[in-house]
């Protein structure tokens, strides 16, 4: 990273990190859900300070854009745009604590002591290299997840389809 670029993350990882916060903690929906959005937003501004452009469009475009819109529309479709305080905190959300402390300091240890074997120049193909691997190299699996995607649209048709008959 260049001087401009770590000078940029922190407050960055901080605004992600904050917007984190705030869509769990909100009564609200909406709020939530726009949270999220800037939550999105600063992972894209995260790939930008990595030079990794291409993924950050796609973060702008796919869930900024798409993701966000639909929540947003499905909130705002359902009447419910909050609920009680018994619904956001469970009963045994005590049992979340120390677990999520172990798990937490595990990752500390095994981040504090990971060796990184970092090249000097990043390994980022151009769009060109990327689309060039995704239909020559890997035009199989890229089109099995586009049937399994297909699938699936159907079967929530279906499954939509059976709940209005009845």
């Amino acid at each position: 990273m260049n001087e401009f670029s770590s000078a940029a993350f922190y407050p960055v990882a901080v605004m992600v990190l904050a917007a984190a916060v705030l869509v769990v903690s909100f009564k609200n929906l909406i709020y939530s859900a726009l949270a999220m959005i800037a939550c999105f937003a600063g992972v894209a501004a995260l790939f930008v300070l990595l030079h990794a452009e291409l993924l950050a469009s796609a973060q702008i475009l796919l869930y900024v854009g798409a993701i966000s819109i639909l929540i947003l529309f499905a909130i705002m479709l359902t009447r419910n745009r909050g609920g009680e305080v018994k619904l956001f905190f469970h009963q045994q959300a005590w049992m979340a604590i120390p677990v999520v402390a172990i798990v937490g300091l595990i990752l500390i240890i095994v981040i504090g002591s990971a060796h990184y074997n970092a090249a000097d120049t990043a390994q980022n193909p151009g769009t060109k290299d990327l689309a060039s691997m995704l239909f020559n190299q890997y035009a199989f699996p890229f089109e099995l997840v586009s049937l399994v995607l297909l699938v699936a649209i159907v079967g929530a048709i279906l499954l939509a389809k059976k709940e209005k008959i009845k």
